[in-house]
């Protein structure tokens, strides 16, 4: 029954993780074209739904403190799985939720994320 939960938390781990990577896409973009750290800027869901095209507005400032964790995912307020052993609730408001993949989950998410090459174990 273990081997089944890790296999799931890796695919979820992995499906969240591909919705950030377009995410930091965006962000770069949003840079690349001069918005104000104030202005909003429409992200991608990063719920563990493949087929979710939700979008999240943050500015700037908000997306950055969501990236400073590894194993931290932005999404719709509602797209959180209150029933996960493989993540926890950070932060719910103001439209949006903050979720943070722990065990085997958070540490693939870590090890995938874009911005830290040296992920802690």
């Amino acid at each position: 029954m273990r081997a089944v939960d890790d296999k799931r938390a890796l695919e979820l781990a992995m499906n969240e993780s591909a919705a950030r990577t377009s995410n930091e896409r965006l962000s770069r973009m949003a840079i690349s074209h001069r918005f104000a750290p104030y202005q909003r800027v429409p992200f991608a869901c990063e719920c563990v739904d493949a087929t979710c095209h939700e979008i999240v507005m943050l500015n700037l400032e908000q997306y950055e403190r969501v990236r400073t964790h590894p194993r931290r995912f932005l999404l719709v307020a509602g797209h959180e799985d209150d029933e996960t052993t493989h993540e926890q609730i950070v932060e719910a408001e103001n439209g949006y939720a903050i979720v943070e993949k722990i065990g085997v989950a958070g540490r693939e998410a870590a090890r995938l994320d874009p911005r830290h090459t040296n992920p802690p174990r």
